[in-house]
């Protein structure tokens, strides 16, 4: 009893800087200025809107949807964007190597694994979930838009594949940040190369329903496919879910070992200016 009660007690006092540093980020985000925050998820929603008409334009001429119906691909749309800050996982890595306080990290009583992915969460995923992923979810019904799975174990297995999205974000994302450590604080070539392969290669903009069947299985099998592509076709219905969820274990099991090491041997090149 007293040897489960040290692992209990040792277990609260890793996970409370995590939750600490969590609900720190949000109230720094939810504090600031809602305008422009807003600003930005008007940007984010009117993209959804005009994806939305494209779809059903399309569907009213007849056009081939890829095997989707046009309620299968509308609520796929609409999850895209419900769920963008945990399909598309931006940690204050690379940022804050640009503004020099990636140095501060490196000092604090966690990891900086755990600070990065801590930060992430309350920067954005809290502050989107309640600005602009809810918001969105209740709206949808008036938008004619079905935010239900295709059915009650596709969701509960979307949700699982949607853990194993952002585990493999986060570890495409130190990627990303040992290129900008690379390129000698190249920061913002290695944003702006990461956001075009995502929008191309992830699916979440474009299903690979729509695509060339041969194209469609080409990126379903590359690590950004696993990020968009494989939660959201298992919500609605359209994919296979057991080879799916493999799938995406087995980038999992090869990407992170191979981000540590990357990432470990780029911060020995690190050259960080700022404050």
């Amino acid at each position: 009893m007293k040897r489960n009660g040290q692992c209990q007690g040792s277990a609260r006092r890793a996970v409370r800087p995590f939750f600490a540093t969590v609900r720190l980020c949000a109230r720094q985000t939810l504090d600031g200025n809602l305008l422009g925050i807003y600003g930005e998820y008007a940007v984010r929603f009117v993209q959804f809107a005009l994806l939305t008409m494209i779809w059903r334009a399309l569907a009213a001429q007849g056009a081939d949807l890829g095997g989707m119906t046009l309620r299968a691909l509308l609520t796929y749309t609409l999850m895209a964007s419900v769920w963008r800050q945990q399909l598309n996982i931006l940690t204050p890595a690379t940022s804050a190597l640009w503004e020099g306080s990636i140095i501060g990290r490196f000092t604090r009583p966690v990891s900086i694994l755990t600070s990065l992915a801590a930060e992430t969460v309350g920067r954005w995923w809290v502050p989107v979930f309640v600005l602009y992923s809810l918001p969105l979810l209740l709206l949808s019904p008036l938008l004619g838009i079905s935010c239900l799975p295709a059915g009650g174990l596709c969701g509960a297995l979307a949700l699982c594949s949607l853990a194993l999205s952002a585990s493999l974000g986060f570890a495409l994302d130190l990627c990303f940040a040992a290129l900008a450590m690379r390129l000698k604080n190249g920061c913002w070539a290695a944003t702006q190369v990461r956001e075009a392969v995502y929008e191309l290669l992830s699916g979440a903009a474009i299903p690979f329903a729509l695509m060339p069947a041969p194209v469609a299985r080409a990126l379903s099998l590359l690590p950004f496919g696993s990020l968009a592509s494989a939660p959201l076709t298992i919500y609605v219905g359209t994919a296979d879910p057991l080879p799916t969820l493999a799938l995406q274990a087995a980038w999992n099991a090869t990407l992170w070992p191979a981000a540590l090491y990357v990432f470990r041997r780029s911060r020995e090149r690190m050259v960080s200016y700022g404050g």
